[in-house]
């Protein structure tokens, strides 16, 4: 009864030596093929045929136009985008074999979203709020409430607050508002910032 664990132990040793599992791992950069581990291909380079035993595995550069930006076993290369004008976009920077082009919006717009693939109109700030953040190629306007001792009475995406033209005895305005849509109550004697009719109003 013994020599039956004994005997099942020897053949079960003896299987693993002649029949040994399959690789199911490889090390960093290589992929499985037929339980044989490949190099990838370096960035910029795809597959072309599978390593064997004896002979290292095939790669190529991509070819104009397309990039891989990873260590891969892909064959194909992934095509560049395409900066679509009539989206207004244009190129901020041309991609390479390892990159991909960086597109940007045109003068006025920005990105709507961080894959930059189409373009909006920046957004104005309203009266009462003024521009703290200018907006760029791929971020919106960024607007915020004129504070007590300052005024915006436009709609911009540029202008920020403009301060009051001298210290009010109140911070509301004789309509009982604060005075953040204009600057009718704080003048220089003769001249009021307020704007009436889009020109200064003179007193």
């Amino acid at each position: 009864m013994v020599l039956l664990p004994l005997r099942c132990l020897f053949w079960g040793s003896l299987l693993t030596t002649v029949y040994p599992e399959p690789r199911t791992a490889c090390r960093e950069k290589q992929y499985l093929v037929d339980s044989q581990c490949c190099n990838m291909c370096p960035p910029g380079e795809k597959l072309v045929n599978d390593c064997l035993h004896t002979i290292d595995t095939e790669c190529t550069r991509c070819q104009t136009g397309e990039f891989l930006d990873t260590w891969n076993a892909e064959r194909h290369c992934h095509q560049h985008k395409y900066c679509d004008p009539n989206l207004g976009l244009h190129v901020e920077k041309e991609g390479t074999s390892e990159t991909d082009t960086t597109c940007t919006c045109d003068e006025g717009l920005h990105c709507t979203n961080a894959a930059c693939e189409s373009c909006t109109m920046h957004s104005l700030c309203p009266p009462g709020l003024g521009v703290k953040q200018i907006a760029t190629g791929i971020s919106d306007t960024i607007c915020d409430p004129c504070p007590i001792g300052f005024f915006s009475n436009v709609s911009s995406a540029l202008e920020k607050c403009h301060p009051w033209t001298r210290s009010p005895a109140s911070v509301k305005s004789p309509s009982g508002g604060p005075h953040h849509y204009g600057d009718p109550a704080c003048c220089p004697v003769g001249v009021c910032l307020h704007p009436k009719g889009g020109q200064e109003a003179r007193e």
